[in-house]
C-alpha cells in the first residue's frame, strides 16, 4: 500500500505533469506538431533536461501515432516519401550524435544553439530570403542536411520539429502532407531514440509508470486542438508555424535565463 504522505507529496507533481501534457497535446492538435516542442522545456523545469527527454520519448510516440490516425487518408504519404526519403535516411546519423551530445554538452549550450538557429531562420524569412525556388525545385537534395540536423536536435533536445518545419516551409509542402510526413518521421525518430537511450538506463520504473498517463493526457489535449483547428482558415497555417518557431526560440532563451537546464 502506498504511504499517504508519499502520495500527497507526489500529487502536485503529477498534476503539473498532466496539465503540461494536456496543453502540449492541445498545441499539437491545433498546429499538427508541438507535443515535445512545448512539453520538454516545461518538464525540464520540473526534472532537469535529461530526465525530461527520457520521460517524454514514449508518450510523444503515442501522441504522434494518434495524430497520424486523425489525419489518415488526407495526404499522399507514398508520394511524399519518394521525394523526402533522405530525411528518414539521414536522421539516425544525426540522432546518434545528438544522444551523445545530450550526455556530453551542457543543456543550456544546446538550447541556445537551437534558439539561434530558429531566430536566424525567422529573420531571413522576415527579410524575404527564404523564398528559394531552387529549394522547391530540388527538395530531395535539400532533405539530407535537414535530416541530419533534425536528428541531432531530436537526440539532444527531443525536438526535431522546428528543423523539419523550417524544411517544409522552404519547400512549401501542403498542410496535411506536412503533418502526416512529420508524424511518420517522429514515429521513426522516437523509436530509434528510445532504442539508443534504453541501454543508457533512461527508462527506469518511474519513467515507464508515467508513459500511459502522459500519453492519455496528451491525446486528450490533441483531440481538443483538432476540434478548434477545424474552425480556422487553413490559409493561416504557415503563420501559425512561424509563430510556433518564434515561441520556441523565446522559450529556450528564457529557459536558459532562469537556470536549471541541466
Amino acid at each position: 500500500m502506498i504511504d499517504p504522505q508519499t502520495l500527497a507529496a507526489a500529487l502536485p507533481q503529477w498534476g503539473a505533469m498532466l496539465a503540461i501534457a494536456i496543453a502540449a497535446g492541445f498545441v499539437h492538435g491545433f498546429i499538427g506538431v508541438g507535443f515535445p516542442l512545448f512539453a520538454t522545456p516545461l518538464f525540464g523545469l520540473l526534472f532537469g533536461w535529461k530526465s525530461a527527454v527520457a520521460l517524454l520519448v514514449l508518450p510523444t510516440w503515442l501522441v504522434t501515432l494518434a495524430t497520424i490516425v486523425a489525419y489518415r487518408g488526407q495526404a499522399d504519404l507514398r508520394g511524399a516519401l519518394r521525394v523526402y526519403w533522405p530525411l528518414l535516411a539521414a536522421m539516425p546519423f544525426g540522432m546518434a550524435a545528438g544522444v551523445h551530445a545530450l550526455h556530453a554538452v551542457r543543456a543550456d549550450v544546446l538550447m541556445l544553439a537551437m534558439a539561434a538557429l530558429l531566430v536566424t531562420y525567422l529573420l531571413l524569412d522576415r527579410l524575404g530570403h527564404t523564398d528559394l525556388p531552387w529549394a522547391r525545385a530540388h527538395p530531395t537534395l535539400l532533405a539530407a542536411p535537414f535530416g541530419l540536423l533534425a536528428g541531432l536536435t531530436e537526440g539532444a533536445l527531443n525536438v526535431a520539429g522546428p528543423v523539419l518545419l523550417m524544411f517544409f516551409l522552404l519547400v512549401e509542402l501542403p498542410v496535411a502532407t506536412t503533418i502526416v510526413v512529420l508524424g511518420w518521421l517522429f514515429i521513426a525518430g522516437k523509436t530509434l531514440q528510445a532504442a539508443m537511450m534504453a541501454p543508457r538506463g533512461a527508462f527506469d520504473a518511474t519513467v515507464l509508470a508515467a508513459v500511459l498517463p502522459l500519453a492519455a493526457a496528451g491525446t486528450g489535449g490533441l483531440l481538443l486542438g483538432l476540434r478548434l483547428r477545424a474552425r480556422f482558415d487553413p490559409s493561416r497555417y504557415r503563420g501559425w508555424l512561424k509563430a510556433t518557431l518564434a515561441a520556441m526560440a523565446a522559450w529556450l532563451v528564457l529557459r536558459v535565463a532562469i537556470g536549471g537546464a541541466s
